[in-house]
């Protein structure tokens, strides 16, 4: 079983928001994605979607992106990202995907093969510069860090301690989900929207929760138009732990291959 990539699809097949206002790169990207998904994904693989997968507001209007998602080849696990705001209870979303190829991770941990899988969407980091704001907010008009919270978008210490609130809970709901990991898995992997760290992988409370836990790789999205060489992302090791950014546009848009496992002592499927 090979084990992929790729998050921040932003689909809009009925919220009719097209990409590519944000960058010509972004033209198409949607049958670009689809076209590299099927030539490297086969249906016993798995493939992470770190957040951001529809711009739909309501779970109705994500409908037809979900069915496209479903089917792509392999088994999938999504998180939610800042803006789903179409992302109904979980209770409710996995009772949508029951019979899919798609499962909804929120707070807990789900066992795919020999292969444990944890995640929150998580929130900006205090305690890490240099991480670059959301593009896609700034072209929106809105803060990256308010999307979908219901925050105030002006400064000051009201606005810095809703923030430190939203991201306490986070480190609390990353605790739990990682809590519920299979010991028995042989690899263990941290799923989150939002950064862990940053491009020099300096030393953050979430990057030292993941190492208390035994993670051994964490993928992300969330960043965007970054100045990368060419077919190149973040993905990088520190302290033992795989850090893989894999925002679509980070990955050239195609599913962006973490590891290849066997599937002896396989545990329950999706």
């Amino acid at each position: 079983m090979k084990v992929f990539a790729i998050g921040d699809l932003h689909l809009s097949h009925r919220a009719g928001k097209p990409m590519d206002v944000f960058g010509e790169q972004w033209r198409g990207h949607a049958d670009r994605i689809a076209e590299n998904w099927r030539e490297r994904v086969s249906q016993s693989d798995l493939v992470l979607v770190p957040g951001d997968i529809s711009w739909a507001m309501r779970i109705e209007e994500a409908e037809e992106d979900l069915a496209w998602l479903d089917r792509l080849p392999g088994r999938k696990v999504i998180l939610k990202g800042n803006h789903d705001y179409w992302w109904p209870s979980i209770s409710r979303l996995r009772r949508r995907l029951e019979g899919t190829s798609i499962a909804a991770l929120q707070y807990d941990s789900l066992r795919v093969g020999p292969v444990a899988v944890a995640g929150t969407r998580l929130w900006s980091l205090p305690d890490a510069e240099g991480l670059p704001p959301d593009p896609l907010e700034a072209i929106l008009g809105e803060r990256a860090s308010n999307a979908g919270a219901g925050l105030s978008a002006g400064p000051g210490d009201e606005s810095r301690s809703h923030e430190e609130k939203i991201f306490r809970r986070e480190i609390g709901r990353l605790e739990q989900s990682l809590k519920s990991l299979d010991p028995e898995a042989r690899v263990r992997i941290a799923l989150t929207h939002f950064p862990p760290t940053n491009e020099w992988g300096v030393e953050t409370v979430v990057t030292r929760i993941l190492e208390k836990y035994g993670v051994r790789i964490c993928v992300f999205g969330h960043l965007h138009n970054l100045p990368l060489p060419k077919g190149k992302t973040w993905d990088f090791v520190r302290n033992g732990i795989r850090y893989v950014l894999a925002s679509c546009d980070a990955v050239q848009f195609s599913p962006y291959l973490i590891l290849e496992v066997g599937s002896e002592a396989a545990g329950p499927d999706i």
